[in-house]
């Protein structure tokens, strides 16, 4: 196998409760999110990774009533990930996030043909961001998935997987961006504002393409921009700083 989609999901949230359980039009954000992986062109495999907790039996009946193959395992996201990869071996491997019901299939397409054509070890979209957040895209060839397995030590690392590369990667990044910058919007869901930002996208853009895509989504930009007010405050880190800040906390507790 060549490239496994593994959409990593549960239900534990601090910020937004059940988040990928929340529901846009007559769809779970989960379900959004696997209807538009198994929409890329490119991707052999998708498997959707979450944990053995009781709490998360609904994450996987969501999979096994849309055909995915379901993987369940530790609670950590990164050796989670890591676990899948290791079972089926593929050459690389895509980290979908369970939160970003916008997820477009073709930016998925394009990055994998980039990372292919470039023999990269790490493609994304996330370090010199000019995507919106919610359109992240991250290729693993299976070696680097690995070293960042046995080299991120940091809780944090473990929990935000990519973090380790944020300071330092052994293997050149292979960067994709945008013609134009779009890195200030948020097109996720972690905060209440995110589900209302993406309940009006929704709303307008759903019934005529389920797919619509990034296209569609400047469109509204540019015609409404002030739909995106909503959560225009929150960095795109937010998340990432608060964890960091509450773990070193209790590091220093120990």
């Amino acid at each position: 196998m060549k490239i496994l989609a593994v959409i990593q999901a549960r239900r534990e949230s601090l910020r937004f409760k059940n988040k990928v359980l929340s529901r846009l039009c007559e769809l779970t954000t989960l379900e959004h999110v696997i209807i538009r992986t198994l929409k890329c062109k490119l991707v052999d495999v998708t498997v959707i990774a979450t944990t053995n907790r009781k709490e998360d039996d609904e994450i996987a009946q969501i999979g096994n009533k849309w055909g995915i193959e379901v993987f369940r395992g530790s609670e950590e996201p990164l050796t989670r990930f890591f676990e899948v990869a290791r079972i089926y071996r593929p050459e690389h491997v895509i980290r979908i996030k369970a939160d970003c019901p916008a997820l477009d299939s073709e930016v998925v397409d394009t990055a994998i043909t980039s990372h292919l054509f470039k023999n990269a070890h790490y493609t994304t979209n996330t370090l010199q961001r000019t995507y919106p957040l919610g359109y992240d895209v991250e290729i693993f060839s299976y070696k680097a998935l690995e070293w960042l397995y046995l080299n991120s030590l940091h809780p944090v690392e473990r929990e935000y997987i990519s973090l380790k590369f944020e300071k330092f990667c052994p293997f050149p990044v292979n960067h994709l961006r945008c013609r134009e910058n779009f890195s200030g919007l948020r097109l996720t869901i972690d905060y209440k504002e995110d589900y209302e930002v993406m309940k009006v996208l929704f709303e307008n853009l759903y019934s005529e393409n389920p797919f619509f895509g990034f296209k569609e989504v400047k469109k509204v930009f540019k015609k409404c921009p002030e739909i995106f007010n909503l959560n225009s405050h929150i960095p795109p880190n937010a998340g990432v700083l608060k964890d960091f800040a509450k773990c070193t906390q209790n590091l220093e507790r120990e």
